[in-house]
């Protein structure tokens, strides 16, 4: 390319070749400095010719003169020669110096030859020559040019370089060069003082608000310092100790400042949001910067010049292309980057230009002066756009604290009328939560006075010789649906005290093996009740005592094996105990009990739920589903943790794993054993009780009880009755009620004591609420505590120990275990001598029910109306008998296992369509479930509790409709 503009100088710009040079005449001094505009240029292909080939005949007529001006020969790897002649017209001498003010050559020689030929001055320099040669005096490269008084001297000067060639020649002497000096280094130092305060601002612009466009800027701005700075010729002359390689600040400079320029629009118009593809061109651009700067450069400097011009054309385009977009959608941004950025993008492209020489491009002076213009224009225009960024975020920021003060105002109103509802609220639901406290421990108190009575009497009933074995029977229903109906209370009790974490633990010495053993025996008679096997498997490293408290780890264990017997219906159910010594906690080794069963098992998703108080797997069973809820709470009171290993089709496994706290020392069972004789009598002399008690009946209960163990008994209702029996005969042991009005069982008992002074005369408290706390029994002065109702075997154990008796027995009690089992109580009014009517006498009724209590006496009132009763005791069972017998009427309970009650009377009316008659018996009493019944075919629905009356009323308006012929 550099071939073809300088053809075109010869054709265009050149006078025709002469083998003289041309003269530039000084007629003064006066006249300096002059810039030398007329030159004659030899190209010297690869830079091999010498002065003597140059001026040999041959070579001198290859001379082109240029056209007035600056040449400029753009960038070339080839050598040139320049030749013009000074001639000094004065009659004085003259000191010259001529000065090339183009500091990017990379090789220059000088020779100045007079009038005869001869070398009068001549010197090597540039930024390649070897130190001895470069004369780092000036930023520019001086020659001295002496001239005698009217001598002409040939001026040759050999020059090279790969970035540019400008041929920007000056005559001036030194104190000009001087002077002029001082006004160019002026100049220079306002421009960089500028662009270093911009860099600073700029940085700490960045540092604030880290916004990418404050980045680039700060890029570009050393990388333009440092370009110009090595353009002006600055690092090679006043840094040359310092910066030895004069092309590094060019290519660092070059690198950064282009990268710069190419970035910073990325950030300031957020290309990557609205234009993305355009974010990648930008990016593309700046990554070739790098590698031809990196790479390129340093293998071909000729090649990385003319790559990195061609770079900075096209950045220019595409950066002014970038902003014309970017008046779309930030008009105001766009506008300050385009009159910034165009004046700076247009000045780089015209400097690009001038290194080609091309006729469209400015002087290489004047593109310098555009240069330095142009970014103290951007830098003004820059430092506005950002002020008013700031203003407008400042704006912002103003305009969100205002909506953040408005919303925080408005937050705080609803945070303060909110803490106001939630405050009702708690006062609400502690009130609430109180009143249910309050009104559980008054029902279990109101509810556990009839039970003392009823289940008192019930228990003298059936040890009382004189009644019949049907009568005991009928007591012995009566004790267990009473017993059934206390472990009820406790429960819900239990419940009420976990929620309010007043459930307090029991610690001391328990005897495990009679435990398990009683545990063991239990759980067989129940499960041989239902056809089921039990096994029981007890390690024999089993300590004999362990420290823990012994009703609660009962209760726990019981509980599982109840339910293990209740949902079993085929198969067996095993019981076992062992010590884990692969797993030892932090306090030794873990006692683990596992209750196996092989019922229907439980999906995995239900596992967590069965352990929520009054959650059950399936709805219709039996229960309260508040058993394992408690047992879970219990466990974890004890220090150990209730799992469940089960799924369906397989059985269940719940596994209960404590601490094992062993004690060395074996202690007795202090329980009273449930299968022990029933007691006659003690051993010893008569012993008087004093029974203080503001009820009638319980106090009548407990004299009737303590007199048939044999007893002397004196009964009073309150305190001063109390004290008055206690000096006519003084008691062997107190039995007080706490919760008396007036004086309180405990202050009557203190009384007693004084008055008849005895510290010491033993004392049980009684109540039907539960204490608190165990150990406030014997911080009242009272040796042990009964709750109401009193249990026979629990009076005689306590009475024991307070007085220290051996009972005597009689035969062993012909109770069975099982009856022990928690049932479904009924409390049916006692069948009245009624009248029998002719249309039910001969009836054959089915009695569908599972419950065992209630099968007896329901099949007691059926069969006293003159009907014919069959018992079924769950739903196949039901579907069986009816495939054998025609049965007039079927009384249906709803929740039975192997097919409940809908489920039953849907497969019912779908084979017998609508005989027989079916009547719901349940103890739902909600209208919905009536409406349930009636929808899956039942004729009608009757509710537990019922009476005989109500009972022969519904079965005679359904044998009437039946068949009105009978009536």
């Amino acid at each position: 390319m550099q071939g073809i503009l300088f053809v075109l100088l010869l054709l265009f710009g050149a006078s025709a070749m002469a083998a003289e040079p041309p003269v530039l005449e000084l007629a003064d001094t006066a006249q300096l400095p002059i810039q030398v505009t007329e030159i004659e240029l030899l190209r010297d292909p690869g830079g091999i010719m010498s002065l003597a080939q140059v001026r040999s005949p041959a070579n001198a007529q290859g001379f082109v003169r240029t056209p007035p001006g600056v040449p400029n020969l753009g960038i070339s790897s080839d050598a040139f020669w320049a030749r013009f002649a000074v001639h000094n017209a004065t009659a004085e001498p003259a000191s010259l110096l001529l000065v090339l003010a183009e500091p990017r050559m990379s090789h220059v020689a000088f020779w100045s030859l007079n009038a005869s030929g001869k070398t009068t001055a001549q010197r090597r320099d540039g930024r390649w020559a070897l130190p001895a040669e470069r004369d780092r005096s000036h930023r520019w490269f001086l020659f001295d040019l002496p001239l005698a008084a009217h001598e002409t001297s040939t001026v040759y000067v050999r020059f090279a370089s790969d970035k540019g060639l400008l041929l920007d020649f000056r005559l001036t002497d030194r104190a000009r060069l001087a002077a002029d000096d001082r006004i160019s280094y002026g100049g220079l130092a306002l421009f960089f003082g500028a662009m270093l305060f911009m860099f600073a601002y700029n940085l700490v612009l960045f540092l604030q608000l880290r916004e990418a466009a404050y980045f680039w800027l700060c890029c570009m701005i050393p990388g333009v310092l440092l370009w110009m700075a090595d353009r002006e010729g600055l690092l090679t002359t006043l840094l040359w100790e310092i910066w030895p390689d004069p092309w590094r600040g060019n290519m660092i400079g070059g690198a950064l400042a282009m990268v710069g320029v190419i970035m910073f629009p990325v950030g300031f118009l957020r290309l990557r949001v609205y234009t993305p593809w355009l974010a990648r061109v930008h990016l593309s651009l700046a990554v070739s910067v790098v590698v031809n700067f990196g790479i390129i450069d340093h293998w071909n400097p000729y090649i990385g010049s003319m790559l990195s011009h061609v770079t900075i054309l096209l950045a220019g385009v595409i950066s002014l292309l970038a902003g014309a977009l970017a008046l779309r959608w930030q008009p105001r941004t766009a506008a300050f980057y385009l009159l910034a950025w165009a004046p700076l993008l247009v000045a780089i492209i015209l400097l690009a230009l001038t290194n080609y020489n091309y006729a469209i491009s400015p002087p290489q002076s004047s593109a310098r002066i555009l240069i330095y213009g142009a970014l103290l224009l951007m830098l003004l225009l820059l430092s506005l756009a950002e002020a008013n960024r700031i203003n407008d975020l400042r704006q912002q920021a103003e305009r969100a604290r205002t909506i953040l003060a408005r919303n925080e105002e408005h937050l705080t109103e609803l945070v303060d009328a909110r803490t106001r509802e939630l405050a009702t609220e708690r006062d609400r639901a502690e009130t609430a939560n109180r009143a249910k406290t309050r009104f559980l421990a008054n029902m279990s108190h109101e509810l556990r006075t009839p039970l003392n009575a009823m289940l008192g009497y019930a228990n003298l009933l059936q040890r009382a010789s004189s009644l019949g074995s049907e009568e005991r029977t009928h007591c012995g229903v009566i004790g267990r649906s009473g017993l059934h109906l206390l472990h009820l209370i406790d429960e819900l009790l239990e419940v009420a005290e976990i929620e309010h974490g007043r459930l307090r633990l029991l610690i001391g010495d328990v005897a495990l093996a009679p435990m398990l053993s009683d545990l063991a025996e239990t759980t067989r008679q129940q499960a041989a009740a239902k056809g089921l096997m039990f096994e029981e498997h007890v390690a024999p490293d089993l300590p004999q005592t362990i420290r823990t408290d012994g009703q609660r780890l009962r209760q726990v264990l019981q509980n599982l094996l109840d339910n293990a017997v209740k949902y079993t219906a085929v198969g067996q159910v095993r019981l076992s105990a062992a010590i884990d010594h692969s797993s030892p906690d932090a306090t030794g080794s873990v006692l683990h009990f596992a209750v196996t069963d092989t019922g229907c098992g439980i999906p995995a998703e239900e596992h967590e739920r069965l352990f929520t108080p009054f959650e059950q797997y399936h709805p219709d069973q039996q229960g309260k589903g508040l058993g394992l809820a408690i047992c879970r709470e219990l466990s974890t009171l004890l220090g150990g943790v209730l799992t469940l290993e089960s799924s369906p089709g397989y059985g269940s496994t719940f596994s209960f794993r404590m601490p094992l706290q062993p004690v060395s020392t074996p202690v007795g069972d202090t329980s009273y054993p449930a299968s022990q004789a029933v007691v006659s009598g003690y051993t010893g002399p008569i012993r008087r009780v004093l029974v203080i008690d503001d009820n009638e009946a319980n106090r009548l209960v407990l004299r009737d009880l303590l007199q048939s163990l044999g007893f002397v008994v004196d009964i009073a209702e309150d305190a001063t009755t109390a004290l008055v029996c206690a000096h006519l005969q003084p008691p062997d042991l107190v039995i007080a009620d706490l919760r008396m009005p007036g004086i309180c069982g405990y202050a009557a008992t203190w009384q007693i004591r004084e008055a008849l002074g005895l510290p010491q005369l033993p004392a049980i408290a009684t109540s039907a609420t539960p204490l608190p706390e165990p150990e406030d029994t014997q911080s009242l002065g009272f040796y042990d505590f009964l709750i109401k109702p009193i249990e026979m075997d629990r009076l005689c154990e306590v009475v024991a120990r307070c007085l220290e008796l051996e009972w005597a027995f009689e035969t062993p009690r012909q109770t069975n275990k099982a009856d022990a089992t928690p049932v479904n109580p009924v409390s049916p009014r006692l069948p009245e001598p009624i009248r029998l009517h002719p249309e039910l006498t001969g009836q054959h009724v089915l009695l569908a029910e599972d419950d065992e209590i209630s099968q007896v006496f329901e099949s007691k009132y059926l069969r006293a109306l003159g009907l014919q009763v069959t018992v079924a005791a769950n739903g196949k069972e039901v579907l069986e008998a009816l495939q054998v017998t025609p049965f007039d009427v079927v009384l249906m309970d709803l929740q039975m296992p192997e097919g409940d009650g809908y489920e039953t009377t849907r497969i019912i009316r779908q084979q017998w369509c609508e005989s027989p008659i079916i009547i719901a018996l349940t103890a739902h009493a909600l209208p919905q479930e009536r409406a349930k019944c009636l929808a899956v075919g039942m004729n009608d629905y009757l509710a537990k509790p019922f009476d005989l009356e109500q009972l022969q009323d519904m079965l005679l308006k359904w044998v009437r409709r039946k068949n009105p012929t009978r009536k």
